[in-house]
């Protein structure tokens, strides 16, 4: 119990320093982010009170990694059983302003022996796909979890093509899922892409 309340107490506290700062930045973030200002404060809140949420007893024994863009939320990692990967994707559903909730748990024992890997596949997708004037950073979040590249955003849909084929050749990279909108003629506003 002591353990879980100290758990909650770092992740109120770091979540209260990332809120305030990046308050501010919100601000000059969505001149260029295709997400409103509202939108991005709902995917902040979302995160965090997942983040809370998952420090309950019943999911410690799991390992969770949780994106949040655009009211949408990916999960990766292990749950140990078909109960606490329901539980755990249930709980993302039931989480307010949560619009959709893309379930990629795997049934196994906690293993984050691949997370270095990832870093560094997210690393080299990211520098190869920001490094094109074609793809803006804020329109994209790209999350690598055990090899697979997953694609969250708000992009024209004559990119996706091109964001996959760079991503799928970066070495250590199994496959590539994109979770996409597409814009539409006014930026603010889009279209259910490929799930």
């Amino acid at each position: 119990m002591k353990k879980t309340l100290i758990r909650v107490a770092a992740i109120l506290a770091s979540s209260y320093i990332t809120f305030t700062l990046t308050g501010c930045a919100n601000a000059a973030l969505a001149i260029t982010d295709p997400r409103s200002i509202t939108t991005l404060t709902d995917d902040q809140y979302i995160m965090r009170n997942l983040q809370v949420k998952y420090t309950d007893k019943e999911f410690e024994s799991a390992n969770i990694q949780t994106t949040v863009y655009n009211h949408e939320v990916l999960l990766n990692g292990q749950a140990l059983s078909l109960i606490q990967r329901h539980r755990i994707v249930e709980a993302a559903k039931n989480m307010e302003r949560v619009t959709k909730v893309y379930d990629y748990m795997y049934i196994a024992k906690t293993d984050t022996a691949s997370t270095t890997n990832d870093t560094m596949i997210t690393a080299t997708v990211k520098s190869k796909l920001f490094a094109s004037e074609d793809v803006n950073s804020n329109d994209v979040k790209i999350v690598t979890y055990a090899g697979d590249v997953y694609i969250l955003g708000i992009i024209k849909e004559e990119q996706l093509k091109n964001m996959v084929t760079v991503a799928s050749n970066v070495d250590g990279v199994k496959k590539v899922i994109p979770l996409v909108h597409y814009k539409t003629s006014d930026s603010k506003l889009n279209l259910p892409g490929t799930e």
